[in-house]
């Protein structure tokens, strides 16, 4: 039988974690952890070279019936949407770039849940110029 690994360990394996308690968001309690990863390169050197990337979100009402008689995996939420989320981004002149696994966000609380996908341009379609791009350094400092 294989080990399954804690995903802690592995990230201790980069640099570290750091327990920093609990923390109450929206009426519930999360036990946070500060992560650590060291890495040769630093944002600052970061020159915003490499192809444009953007970062789609989608979002999706809950059907409350569906939900009560099978409650879908997030795997199974993305799989029900994939070919409708690739249709859309093609209309942009977008595709999804298939090294990002997209991210999936569900909240009960409000009915709803986001996929969000990272998508590039397609070729021969070029990102609008009123778009801003921005390099790490600018993201991570504002």
């Amino acid at each position: 039988m294989a080990r399954r690994i804690n995903k802690t360990e592995e990230v201790q394996k980069f640099g570290g974690t750091e327990d920093l308690g609990q923390v109450d968001l929206h009426g519930y309690a999360h036990d946070a952890k500060s992560i650590e990863v060291q890495s040769s390169t630093k944002l600052e050197q970061d020159e915003g070279s490499g192809n444009a990337a953007v970062i789609r979100c989608f979002e999706f009402g809950i059907n409350l019936e569906a939900f009560k008689q099978h409650k879908p995996t997030k795997q199974e939420l993305f799989n029900s949407h994939a070919k409708g989320i690739e249709i859309s981004l093609w209309r942009d002149g977008l595709k999804v770039i298939p090294d990002v696994t997209p991210r999936i966000v569900v909240n009960e609380k409000d009915m709803k849940y986001q996929i969000f996908v990272g998508a590039q341009p397609n070729r021969g379609h070029i990102l609008p110029y009123d778009v801003k791009t921005k390099t790490l350094k600018e993201i991570a400092h504002g």
